[in-house]
């Protein structure tokens, strides 16, 4: 009687309640991840083949005891700390180049591909002007931003050879791309009460502009470079496996002498890198935020 009457329920129940747009979202990722899975070979069980189960077990095991010194000391080489230290102020210093490169050209960028200064006087007549210019920025904000710096890298390094230029234009390019995105949005989805109110006592385009949407903006602005800063220190990382001297060429030279607790000490010395970006980020928007408030 009980197995009739869950029977008789489920068939009550309508089909579109089954099969509801999020359980087929959920259905067609998990269909796509199996194919994919399989379209690449991948397949877990060879973690357990040969020698590699216990290649995992000395590296996560090494996550407990990181070094303090090197493992197989050589005379005459600096001390391992300062080695960390010094490299992971490289990398560090490589982020920060490639910031400060990248911020002023997402900033300008930005300010080209929205539509929030542009003046309400006289916008037929140069209309036109307005339209190409948003164009054109968009345009190459969307090319910078569809190649992975990581490529951009391999073609500069290529053209200019392994040197820390090479890597910090090819992070440059893609890295203004993404601000002046991001930075065009963050600016457009913000109100123009105040902006309007200054236009209405007679302020100009760009004073308004400037006074009435940066400083709410400013909040979310901060917020988003100081992500894209963590994003930098994480390319600068992983440029360091194609020879830039960063934490991340350290790391490879460690982990290929299967040195895991040196390799630890540069990954444990990275992440409190960017924790401290984090606590720093955090305390900036907080004081934002209040002097916006207030």
């Amino acid at each position: 009687m009980m197995g009739n009457a869950n029977n008789i329920r489920l068939n009550t129940i309508p089909i579109e309640q089954l099969f509801s747009p999020r359980r087929k979202s959920l259905i067609a990722i998990a269909l796509i991840a199996i194919s994919c899975s399989y379209l690449i070979g991948l397949n877990p069980l060879r973690l357990l083949n040969g020698n590699n189960l216990k290649l995992v077990g000395d590296f996560l095991g090494a996550a407990f005891a990181p070094a303090m010194d090197y493992e197989n000391p050589v005379p005459g080489t600096e001390p391992f700390l300062i080695t960390v230290v010094k490299s992971v102020l490289m990398t560090l210093r490589f982020a920060l180049l490639a910031m400060s490169v990248s911020i002023p050209i997402g900033a300008i960028l930005a300010f080209f591909s929205t539509t929030a200064w542009w003046p309400k006087k006289n916008r037929q007549k140069i209309k036109p002007i307005l339209m190409g210019t948003l164009i054109v920025a968009k345009s190459w904000i969307a090319f910078a931003r569809s190649i992975h710096e990581l490529m951009w890298g391999l073609l500069f390094i290529t053209a200019m050879g392994i040197s820390t230029t090479a890597a910090i234009i090819a992070v440059a390019i893609p890295f203004s791309g993404i601000l002046a995105k991001i930075y065009s949005e963050i600016i457009e989805e913000h109100s123009r009460d105040v902006q309007e109110l200054f236009r209405s006592i007679g302020a100009g385009t760009l004073s308004s502009f400037c006074i009435g949407i940066i400083p709410q903006a400013l909040p979310d602005l901060f917020s988003y470079t100081f992500y894209r800063l963590e994003c930098a220190l994480r390319t600068a990382t992983v440029f360091g496996f194609i020879g830039i001297e960063t934490i991340g060429y350290r790391i490879k030279l460690s982990s290929d002498e299967f040195h895991y607790h040196e390799v630890w000490t540069y990954l444990y010395v990275l992440f409190g890198t960017i924790a401290i970006l984090e606590w720093w980020s955090r305390s900036i928007r907080k004081r934002l935020s209040a002097s916006k408030i207030n």
